[in-house]
């Protein structure tokens, strides 16, 4: 499927995950990582699926992104500390509004701000944060990563700011 074919409409939503969701959820990053040339696998595929395990869910608050009954991408949050762990979207549902839909979530769910890193050269998470509101916090680089590759801590103030 392409991104043309993806668009949100009355077969998209965001919800709430449950444990049934956490295997997607787990694909999705994997698949990430190894179609991703510039971010090293750290951590195995296997590892990433015992994280995604049902105890995640009474730690964080996980979002999915479904497109008929199909987990399509994900966000996970830490909502006492105000803390994106992941947003991550299957390829082709990439460019059509469910990254900003997940996002949109994440900022009715903590009005009074949230921050995240992203990895410096994901140039597009990037231009989309920017274009979200989010803005980079001086001095929030991070040089020393499992991964070896820098990131950017970035904040969206909350919607009183």
């Amino acid at each position: 499927m392409n991104s043309a074919a993806l668009k949100p409409s009355a077969s998209t939503r965001v919800r709430r995950a449950v444990a049934a969701d956490l295997p997607s959820c787990a694909a999705i990053i994997n698949d990430y990582m190894d179609a991703t040339t510039w971010l090293p696998r750290v951590v195995t595929r296997e590892a990433i699926g015992e994280m995604y395990a049902p105890p995640l869910l009474d730690k964080r608050i996980i979002l999915v992104a479904e497109d008929r009954d199909d987990v399509v991408g994900y966000l996970s949050m830490d909502h006492a500390a105000g803390f994106i762990h992941a947003i991550y979207l299957r390829p082709h549902a990439r460019s059509t509004g469910l990254g900003k839909a997940l996002l949109d979530a994440a900022k009715e769910a903590r009005p009074q701000g949230f921050e995240l890193t992203v990895f410096e050269p994901n140039t597009n998470a990037m231009r989309f944060y920017i274009r979200e509101g989010l803005l980079e916090v001086p001095g929030g680089r991070n040089d020393d990563t499992p991964e070896g590759v820098p990131t950017l801590l970035m904040r969206w103030p909350g919607a009183m700011a």
